[in-house]
């Protein structure tokens, strides 16, 4: 290809002079060009190939509308239509490429032979696929895969190659039609056409082999099939590996990325996590070797890459590789969410979060305040564009940053956040009642306790109280009931205790009737549940109400209940609250 593209400028020169005999001479020289005879051939860019076929359809259909047409131009001219459709595709110009494929089939007079009708069907499958029509993508690829089962392989036509690729492309889409057992299926028919193809024929196939069987890798992993897995995964690891990696790194090194994860996460799923772990340090070293090579490409992995080993490193408990690592991922995403905040700044925030649990496990609470308060700012961001996919992830956030501001000693900063995230919580509920009202009683809780450790003891009842009532609500409600029920005993537990200060607050500042008024839902409260931190915390209040304030909280029971102030509160298990 190399010499035929040198002398190119000699037939463009005779096309011009005669275009009758040097037309069909550049049109050939034009198609030798764009169907180089080797795979491991540098390819040429998308761009000049792009330009190769529309001068070679220029060029034929030049010839096609002379006075006499011979009628091989036809077929001449549909040969590189559909290179041209090609081109287009790897240009990432899908819908062209399907009106491409249109004009090739519509030319009048044009013969196709049976290859060419399967290879057509193949082109439409891949563009369809791109477009985002898989069902018509299915069923061109299905159709594909039986014209090329239905050719007898001769040497020239290459039928096992062109089979294989159809394959793939057929089980492609089925994976993304989430049919995963069929999907494996079929790549597994592929893999075994390739195994089975003569040596003279696989040169050519030596790409579609890298990508079927880490394709196949990937969607022997989804289906629990980590052995299998494994096993395919070594022949990935050769199949993209020598010298195709040094011929088509940009195509190859993703597919190294993508097979390293999938290998790590079948290896940590075995038990084998130290293995896990160095697998995914190779996928990060792959992912940094193609950001050397593409920016773009190689940042988009390494963001998934990275995450992944986070996570490995995380169920080693390797937590100060975990940090390092979780804080590359967010320096990373920093600089892609300034280029592009829609891809990146929803990534941003959910790293940030993550980032913030690690320096919390670490025992950096300061550094988990200030990693929870950039996640919640990227989260207002996107939520901005989109409200529905976002404002459920803002709303989380907020929650853990009022708990690290809590924790911090920033009490303000604390009801601030939880004050925000009830009422983003509420708005939800309205649209969404069932997801988000026991939500809602979790989030208030986190505003009562806010609310509690501020001195508000008051507001924090009343947080309490709701967040009881609608736990309650939602426990009795049926399916979820046993999954609610430690949150419920959360939200009394808590009223217990703020109940308890509350009490003592007031006695304190000589408020006896408030103090009985709180001592009093305390008692309550003992009777909805039969938790025994919540008896504890009601012995303990009247106990101590009693002994440090004696008669005048007896003075101010009486006056609020009629009754004298019991001397002792317990409960036996299985019987009601008893006063002495």
């Amino acid at each position: 290809m190399g010499l035929v593209r040198t002398l190119l400028p000699l037939p463009r020169a005779a096309a011009r002079l005669t275009p009758q005999v040097g037309g069909p001479i550049l049109g050939a020289a034009l198609m030798r060009c764009l169907t180089p005879g080797w795979v491991l051939l540098r390819p040429s860019s998308p761009t000049l190939r792009l330009a190769w076929a529309e001068e070679a359809v220029s060029v034929y259909r030049v010839l096609v509308e002379t006075e006499h047409p011979r009628p091989r131009h036809r077929g001449l001219l549909a040969r590189a239509l559909t290179q041209h459709a090609t081109a287009l595709l790897l240009a990432g110009r899908p819908e062209e490429a399907l009106t491409s494929l249109e004009a090739a089939r519509a030319v009048p007079g044009a013969r196709w032979s049976p290859a060419q009708r399967a290879s057509v069907l193949h082109l439409r499958a891949q563009a369809r696929f791109e477009v985002g029509r898989l069902d018509e993508a299915l069923a061109s690829a299905g159709d594909s895969v039986a014209a090329y089962r239905a050719l007898t392989p001769v040497r020239r036509e290459r039928t096992p190659a062109h089979l294989s690729g159809a394959l793939r492309t057929y089980a492609l889409v089925l994976s993304a039609l989430g049919r995963t057992e069929e999907s494996v299926a079929a790549y597994e028919e592929c893999a075994g056409v390739l195994r089975a193809m003569p040596l003279r024929m696989s040169g050519r196939a030596l790409l579609v082999r890298a990508r079927a069987t880490v394709e196949l890798t990937s969607g022997l992993r989804e289906l629990g099939r980590y052995e299998e897995a494994l096993s395919v995964g070594r022949e990935a690891r050769e199949a993209t590996g020598g010298a195709l990696v040094l011929a088509l790194p940009d195509s190859v090194r993703p597919l190294r990325v993508r097979l390293r994860m999938d290998l790590a996460r079948c290896q940590g799923a075995t038990g084998d996590l130290l293995t896990a772990r160095t697998t995914a340090d190779e996928a990060v070293a792959e992912a940094h070797a193609l950001a050397d090579r593409d920016r773009a490409a190689g940042d988009q992995w390494l963001t998934v890459a990275l995450g992944f080993l986070a996570s490995v490193l995380s169920e080693l408990e390797e937590y100060a590789v975990e940090l390092g690592t979780r804080q590359e991922l967010v320096d990373l995403c920093t600089v892609l969410a300034a280029k592009d905040p829609m891809t990146y700044g929803p990534l941003l925030a959910d790293h940030l979060e993550l980032l913030a649990d690690c320096h919390r496990a670490a025992g950096d609470n300061r550094a988990a305040v200030d990693a929870s308060e950039r996640s919640a700012t990227a989260h207002r961001h996107a939520a901005e564009h989109d409200p529905d996919a976002h404002e459920p992830q803002l709303a989380r956030v907020l929650a853990n940053l009022s708990l690290r501001r809590s924790d911090e000693g920033d009490n303000d900063g604390a009801v601030s956040a939880a004050r925000e995230t009830v009422a983003l919580t509420r708005r939800l509920a309205e649209s969404d009642w069932q997801t988000y009202h026991a939500l809602t009683g979790r989030h208030l809780q986190i505003l009562g306790r806010a609310l509690r450790l501020s001195g508000a003891h008051a507001a924090a009842v009343a947080c309490y109280e709701e967040a009881e009532s609608i736990l309650e609500d939602v426990r009795e409600g049926g399916a979820e009931s046993e999954g609610h029920a430690s949150t419920l005993a959360a939200a009394r537990s808590g009223l217990a205790i703020t109940l308890d200060e509350a009490a003592r607050t007031h006695l304190t500042a000589g408020r006896t009737d408030e103090a009985v008024a709180a001592l009093g839902s305390l008692l309550a409260l003992t009777h909805r549940t039969d938790r025994t931190d919540v008896h504890a915390c009601c012995v303990t209040a009247f106990t101590d109400a009693r002994a440090e304030h004696g008669e005048p909280i007896a003075q101010a029971w009486a006056r609020a209940t009629g009754e004298d102030f019991p001397t002792f509160v317990y409960r036996l298990p299985g019987s009601t609250v008893v006063q002495r």
